[in-house]
């Protein structure tokens, strides 16, 4: 008798979390720092993490990586993820985007940025970004030839996802290119869905934008899943309202005890989630756990 109401005493406790509070999942977020030209507002930005303990998912590109390697092996051994950026320039300098590219310019222009990165890392990488979430099937198998094991250049409920996930939300694994595919979150704005990054939102004021930061942050938290967004150092940190919007989501996440992930850990987390295995996030394990 005795034995059956310990057993059930237990049973109940996980059913409610061990330490008898209703299981819920921590709130997550993985954020991704893209920048390659300035430096200054790119340490602004990190400055930022660092003071409130957050890491992050950085993409840069090979001449940033060269010109701020010391910054970069600190943030990589202080645990933020280093990832490989795509932008590839026009001769006159201006910005194109992979697409407009031949497979082999393709090939040289990213493992150029690879090798540069891994030159400074003195390791290799895994993850890999295009410029405004722009690719084509050159792409696809250009960053399987380079073993990069995830691809951020997709974007969630679009046809910007590879045939057949065009509703895709969270990350999917490609068997025909080897690779993850991490779908950018989208928000909804003005009666459609807008990319959850700071540049598309710039047609908004700061006040909006901080407003939908935290809005998406805690709509997510509602379905029980991370938020994925991004910032660019060089329009985030130079704007001292589109700064303050960003330290004050930063703030609101530390106070709401928010569990910030890499791009690898969302990966994971959406494994479990695929796999009726809950979070990964953290919990107090039962007994017979």
């Amino acid at each position: 008798m005795a034995k059956t109401f310990i057993a059930s005493s237990l049973l109940l406790l996980c059913l409610l979390g061990c330490d008898g509070s209703t299981m819920q999942q921590q709130p997550m977020v993985s954020m991704q720092i893209t920048e390659y030209k300035d430096a200054a507002a790119f340490s602004r930005v990190i400055e930022s993490l660092r003071q409130r303990d957050i890491t992050a998912t950085i993409l840069v590109n090979d001449t940033f990586a060269a010109d701020n390697c010391d910054l970069l092996r600190q943030l990589d051994a202080e645990g933020f993820e280093i990832m490989a950026f795509a932008r590839p320039t026009n001769q006159d300098g201006s910005s194109t985007v992979m697409s407009q590219l031949t497979y082999e310019q393709q090939l040289a222009f990213v493992s150029q940025i690879k090798a540069g990165i891994e030159a400074c890392l003195v390791r290799p990488i895994d993850g890999f970004r295009s410029t405004r979430f722009d690719q084509n099937e050159d792409t696809y198998r250009v960053v399987q030839e380079l073993n990069f094991d995830y691809n951020l250049g997709f974007v969630a409920q679009t046809p910007e996802n590879l045939p057949g996930h065009e509703d895709a939300i969270l990350p999917y694994y490609s068997n025909e290119y080897e690779f993850w595919a991490v779908p950018m979150h989208v928000a909804p704005y003005q009666g459609g869905l807008k990319t959850f990054c700071d540049n598309p939102w710039s047609d908004v004021s700061a006040e909006q934008w901080e407003a939908a930061l935290i809005s998406e942050l805690d709509r997510m938290d509602t379905e029980d899943r991370p938020l994925l967004v991004e910032f660019h150092p060089y329009f985030t940190g130079t704007d001292e309202g589109r700064f303050e919007a960003f330290e004050s989501f930063l703030d609101y996440a530390v106070q709401k005890g928010v569990r910030f992930i890499s791009a690898e850990e969302y990966v994971r987390w959406s494994q479990d989630a695929e796999a009726g295995k809950g979070s990964s996030g953290e919990w107090t394990p039962c007994p017979w756990d």
